[in-house]
């Protein structure tokens, strides 16, 4: 089997030739664009030896300039489609990647999820832990003005996951915030999240099989996302304390992905041997279990790739023997 073979197998609920493993991280900002972007992605894919092409997205949901500091910034959010330049610069990404992988590759495009780009619109990404609690402010403050905007964001996701599949992705990876205790209550999330979060990874399924739910963050309540019934589900097993068979129990019908911390622990500062060891205790813990191996989250953009190839290394071993 080829890679894109290893993975559509499982998908198909058959038994693959080798447990398939994908992980991913943020290339640095010289590479986040254009033709960088694309030669970084395939050089990341030779030397780790892994199954999933996953494609970074840094083109955010944000107007440059933009700014939504209250409530009465709220006019600011808008809609984005293929006709924005930050589309154009992810799908001629896609389509150079699409390209050189050549059908071995499953290709997973990044596309971040409701709260996700309702906050990167504020414009200050990268600042989620410490200021993402606006989002249930501005829902508390004006609700129905805030369903809109997020009816509005819903539709623009929907036009993205078009583009990316149009581009030659086979499936999309979508990085889902909002299911923190501390943030949303659970009354607040079914009313105003969960309905277009829904409508989002429902469409994504009607339009591929291959489809990953990422589930971002600490202190989440996992059980907010069961109904929407991933193909393919990830979560922080570390920061959660759930359990890689805990978290199988709560998406029965789902694809596990995971079973290694992401910014330290064994993969970051483990030696060889710790690190096989660790990637056997996984196999054994989802031995029978539909399962890619992978991580939390993304990894520190300074890894060394052979870290990574240990992982692969040692998943083939184990499933020989």
């Amino acid at each position: 089997m080829n890679k894109r073979e290893r993975v559509f197998s499982l998908l198909a609920g058959k038994k693959p030739d080798h447990t398939p493993v994908g992980f991913w991280l943020h290339f640095p900002p010289a590479a986040q664009h254009g033709d960088e972007s694309v030669r970084m992605h395939m050089q990341f894919m030779r030397e780790t030896d892994t199954d999933i092409l996953k494609i970074m997205n840094e083109n955010l949901l944000h107007a440059q300039g933009v700014t939504i500091f209250s409530t009465a910034d709220l006019g600011k959010f808008r809609g984005f489609s293929r006709q924005d330049a930050i589309y154009r610069d992810q799908m001629q990404i896609i389509r150079a990647l699409a390209d050189q992988a050549k059908g071995d590759y499953p290709i997973l495009a990044t596309v971040h999820g409701l709260i996700a780009s309702a906050f990167h619109e504020t414009g200050f990404a990268g600042k989620y832990t410490s200021c993402g609690y606006c989002l249930p402010i501005f829902c508390r403050e004006r609700p129905e003005q805030m369903k809109r905007v997020f009816q509005t964001i819903a539709c623009s996701l929907m036009e993205l996951v078009d583009c990316s599949l149009e581009a030659g992705a086979d499936g999309i990876f979508y990085a889902a915030l909002g299911g923190e205790r501390h943030y949303f209550t659970d009354a607040e999330y079914e009313e105003f999240v969960l309905p277009y979060e829904k409508q989002v990874y429902d469409y994504i399924k009607e339009r591929t099989p291959f489809n990953v739910l990422h589930i971002c963050k600490s202190n989440i309540d996992l059980s907010r996302y069961v109904s929407l019934k991933p193909a393919i589900v990830n979560w922080g097993i570390y920061p959660n304390q759930v359990s890689l068979t805990q978290g199988a129990e709560l998406f029965p019908d789902s694809i596990v992905l995971g079973g290694f911390p992401d910014r330290q622990g064994v993969l970051v500062d483990g030696e060889k041997q710790d690190i096989a060891a660790h990637t056997r205790a996984i196999l054994q813990e989802m031995n029978g279990r539909p399962f890619i191996v992978g991580s939390d989250c993304t990894l520190p953009t300074d890894i060394s790739t052979s870290r990574i190839r240990w992982v692969v290394e040692t998943v083939r071993q184990a499933d020989e023997q």
